[in-house]
């Protein structure tokens, strides 16, 4: 979809309604994707199968980065969903290679995912940018400032091993700091092929041991079979089971935790100490033992102290693999996205419960009802729609076509006489241009209840009617909202503590769709039409997300000319402690929309409050008023 003139707006949108495909295509899966508050994060189950994979609510100021990183981050999460065998990521913790094979199927689940879907290995690559340029450099400064090779290795395994899968950005950023990790690059290379080759989890759990093997400095293990891998405990990682990664879990933080941030320091200093004595003794008692068993030697292999000789210690690179692509992603994400809201001039808590959907005829619609209004109305419509087709008509395409049988004689065609060729006439050709897509939306908050929705639903009637029979495409949808389940909800006012400020909006919209592009004006939608003032929906109106809502459908319609009628009885109101912020967010719509197209035109019923929103504005106190005041806008807009 172009939208001109939506800019980052348009994106922003676009990447909300991908979300919600992906949340349709996984549902049969039994993982839930929603897109609420700040925090990104994954919830799993005892397998470390994801049950739920949350991102944040994109504000309307996410910067490009921003959003490249939150599209490879969803990508990669929905790779694992379909190419990760889930069992065996226990199985890497217990072996204490967790770290390790997180990134081994990290790559691997990637290849399969941008060789699956045209435009993932972009996303991705942004992603990988993204981690690079937020994590890994700021932590590689840090740790040459203060001299710490072991950190400064242990930091630059993860885009070595991720450069030797073939992942570019990668492999440039690693040649970039050859000198700094020449040593574990050489060790790791002769094993490019085996990395680029993995075709299942299994066999990524397998190189991930042979990856583990040659850090230790020892000969890599053969392909075949399972690895000569570490045993005991730590760095099982973000891939473990249970795995929930980013801000907390269900979306709450611990008190005073930072959000997105994992706490690594949760074992105790004294067990730490106890366990790496325990560890040098074993080696010392081992030392030159002949005939060791399997199991000896892996429980030697293990001590947190071990030196490769690679000059850098093994248990510093898997404590840092060990802290998980997913992890970081998420943490940086979430960060990204708590910096954007806090500066954002309009904030959502979410839009997973908005609905758009037919508008539904409750049981108590009677016929009288359209009746009613076909009597009040049904008199305007011809009248209106002469106007509208003498509009059409002046704007129209008007030819002569040539080579006729009767008509008007052509004298250029008269030599076709000669020939006993009849076709010397012509005829005055006139092509109706219709290429125009019209949307009507109505308000219909509480204070439109009576009269006033009555006068709008009237309105809405007799404009689709007219344009219904000049064959001009038209929609008509309401918008109120839905519910006020999230209003009193824990998540939200912890969030608003730590954001240091209020949603904008946390009620769902609920916008009733009465006649769709696509539908005629038959029996079930004129019935829509008359229930529409009765349908007992009024609750609150957010007037800039519904106006955005109504106008991203209207650009997706192929016909090149584009109007919206909003017919309104005031200024936006919601459950909010900003109003200024719903203002300013429809005044902005309003201007993007015109921006990329669309004449904007305000019906006040009994209101002039659209004067301050709308380029063009009228007041009706009554339906009556209606035929002369919109034609002669529709005229103009439809002679230009």
């Amino acid at each position: 979809m172009s939208i001109r003139g939506m800019g980052m707006a348009e994106r922003i949108h676009v990447m909300r309604e991908a979300i919600v495909k992906i949340t349709q295509i996984l549902a049969g899966q039994h993982i839930n994707v929603t897109q609420v508050g700040t925090q990104a994060y994954v919830q799993s189950d005892a397998t470390g199968r994801p049950i739920r994979i949350n991102l944040p609510y994109i504000p309307d100021n996410a910067t490009v980065e921003l959003l490249d990183a939150l599209q490879g981050y969803l990508d990669h999460e929905v790779a694992h969903i379909m190419f990760t065998d889930f069992k065996d990521m226990p199985k890497a913790q217990s072996m204490g290679i967790g770290g390790t094979y997180n990134v081994m199927e990290d790559t691997r689940i990637e290849r399969l995912m941008s060789e699956r879907f045209e435009g993932s290995a972009q996303n991705l690559a942004n992603t990988g940018r993204f981690l690079l340029e937020n994590y890994t450099v700021p932590e590689l400064k840090k740790a040459k400032a203060a001299g710490d090779k072991e950190k400064v290795e242990a930091l630059l395994t993860m885009p070595v091993l991720r450069g030797l899968a073939g992942q570019q950005i990668f492999k440039e950023f690693v040649d970039e700091h050859m000198a700094d990790i020449k040593d574990v690059y050489d060790k790791l290379k002769p094993l490019e092929a085996k990395i680029r080759g993995m075709n299942s989890s299994a066999e990524a759990l397998e190189v991930a041991g042979e990856v583990s093997t040659v850090l230790r400095g020892a000969s890599p293990a053969p392909s075949s079979g399972m690895p000569s891998a570490l045993s005991g405990g730590g760095g099982g990682g973000g891939s473990g089971a249970g795995r929930t990664t980013g801000g907390g879990g269900g979306g709450g933080m611990e008190e005073g935790a930072q959000p997105g941030l994992s706490d690594d320091s949760n074992k105790d200093k004294d067990e730490e100490e106890k366990e790496g004595e325990e560890d040098e003794e074993d080696d010392e008692k081992k030392e030159g033992e002949e005939g060791e068993d399997e199991e000896d030697r892996e429980e030697t292999v293990t001590s947190s102290h071990i030196t490769g000789s690679t000059g850098g210690s093994l248990s510093a690179i898997e404590k840092e693999l060990a802290n998980s692509y997913d992890d970081k992603l998420s943490q940086l994400v979430t960060h990204g996205v708590i910096d954007a809201s806090k500066a954002a001039d309009y904030l959502v808590w979410t839009k997973d419960y908005d609905v758009v959907e037919p508008l539904h005829v409750g049981k108590g619609y009677m016929p009288t009802m359209l009746t009613s209004m076909q009597d009040e109305v049904e008199h305007m419509v011809g009248p209106m729609q002469k106007d509208l087709e003498r509009a059409i008509s002046a704007r129209s395409l008007k030819r002569w076509s040539p080579g006729q049988r009767s008509g008007r004689v052509n004298p250029s065609s008269l030599h076709r006489l000669a020939a006993g060729d009849d076709r010397v006439f012509r005829r005055r050709e006139e092509v109706l241009t219709k290429d125009v897509a019209v949307s009507l939306v109505v308000d219909m908050s509480g204070s439109m209840g009576g009269g006033k929705l009555h006068t709008a639903a009237k309105a809405a009637y007799a404009l689709a009617s007219t344009l219904d029979r000049i064959g001009i495409t038209n929609e008509v949808i309401g918008f109120t909202t839905g519910g006020h389940g999230a209003l009193r909800s824990e998540e939200v006012e912890k969030e608003q503590k730590l954001l240091g400020r209020g949603y904008t909006r946390v009620e769902p919209l609920y916008m009733p769709v009465v006649k769709g592009y696509d539908e005629r004006m038959a029996t079930n939608v004129k019935q829509r039409f008359a229930w529409l003032p009765h349908s007992g929906n009024l609750a609150n109106n957010v007037d800039g997300e519904s106006v955005e809502v109504a106008g991203f459908r209207l650009l997706r319609r192929k016909e090149k000319g584009k109007v919206m009628i909003v017919l309104s009885d005031g200024n936006p109101a919601c459950y909010t402690s900003d109003y200024d912020a719903l203002n300013l967010h429809l005044k902005k719509t309003v201007e993007r929309l015109s921006m990329a197209g669309v004449n904007m035109i305000g019906i006040g019923i009994q209101s002039n409050a659209v004067r301050e929103f709308y380029p063009k504005a009228m007041v009706i106190n009554d339906v009556k008023e209606l035929p002369p005041l919109i034609m002669r806008e529709l005229r103009l807009l439809l002679a230009k």
